[in-house]
């Protein structure tokens, strides 16, 4: 099968977002065997990941829109809208079980829906921490607010009132971001190589991420192939099975306090559990990085990108043939 990939998302692979997925995406078919080209209007099968509003697809192949999202709506206001892209697809795919039934239930989707999770890349190495020092916790993307970064900042003030042996670091990349010189709070803004990016989780003791949504959540699963202990929300998280019960966060079904960016609703994180899940992992650190170590070879193996790739494609083929 010849799979032609689209993309206008201008991200680059050194990154870890749309354009990082995308790259190991490619890598794993590539190492599978398939044929990969950009823009190849003569593939069997043309596939975009990016924002509906850039797919370009062409007339031939069949078409497939992969497409991660975060709350029961979609923006209407882009050009072309993204309820008609998304409806002009053979299949749509998303990397989270939850954003599939999300479309199928809430969005009126018509084409068929399904999952390809995201994988984790074996750079992401565990390493095993000690607490010298400074307790660190670390949290990234706070230049998007669903992810949480304002829970974060509040959750580690009221969970450790007067001590100094706690930190918060905050990975963003926003040039524009000010929010002032705030005690405990270190800001490291702009982009970093992901080498370094992985050194900066090495760094830290435990990641926090109460996040309103995710249309996977890859940080939080790179994070945990680190071993290091994550609190995070699984009513949302597709690898909640690996997430330590004494670090979940619970959530309930909210209306979207961002309706221009997230239309709907979507799991609002609570305040109260992530000050417990923080107060925890602080006190009981050394029985929860074990935990978190050892989960990390059942989690890698299973978040294998070529494993869930071949898994995603070869029943695609399977549909192609059968069709």
């Amino acid at each position: 099968m010849r799979i032609s990939h689209g993309t206008q998302f201008e991200e680059t692979a050194n990154t870890n977002g749309f354009g990082y997925a995308t790259e190991q995406m490619l890598l794993s078919l590539s190492r599978l065997g398939y044929e990969v080209n950009p823009n190849d209007k003569t593939a069997d099968v043309e596939i975009w990941f990016d924002q509906p509003e850039h797919w370009k697809f062409s007339t031939g192949p069949f078409r497939i829109g992969y497409f991660p999202w975060e709350s029961t709506a979609l923006i209407r206001n882009r050009t072309p809208d993204w309820y008609d892209q998304l409806n002009s697809c053979d299949e749509v795919w998303t990397p989270s079980p939850i954003i599939a039934d999300w479309f199928k239930d809430y969005m009126g989707i018509r084409p068929p829906v399904y999952v390809y999770e995201h994988g984790v890349d074996p750079i992401w190495t565990p390493k095993k921490r000690a607490v010298e020092g400074t307790f660190k916790f670390l949290h990234q993307g706070g230049e998007a607010n669903r992810k949480g970064v304002t829970e974060a900042m509040k959750a580690v003030r009221l969970a450790f009132p007067g001590k100094e042996d706690v930190e918060l670091n905050l990975k963003i990349i926003s040039p524009g971001w000010n929010i002032g010189r705030l005690r405990r709070v270190k800001i490291h803004n702009g982009a970093i190589d992901i080498n370094d990016l992985i050194q900066m989780y090495h760094d830290n003791h435990a990641y926090v991420y109460p996040s309103w949504g995710e249309g996977f959540g890859l940080t939080p699963l790179q994070a945990m192939a680190t071993g290091m202990p994550t609190i995070t929300v699984p009513a949302w998280a597709p690898y909640a099975h690996w997430i330590d019960e004494d670090l979940a966060i619970g959530s309930k079904f909210a209306k979207s306090p961002w309706p221009v960016l997230h239309p709907g609703n979507m799991l609002q994180p609570s305040l109260d559990d992530t000050i417990d899940a923080m107060r925890f992992v602080y006190n009981n650190y050394e029985s929860v990085h074990d935990k978190a170590m050892e989960n990390v070879a059942d989690l890698t193996a299973y978040y294998s990108w070529d494993r869930l790739t071949k898994m995603a494609f070869g029943k695609l083929e399977k549909r192609l043939e059968s069709s």
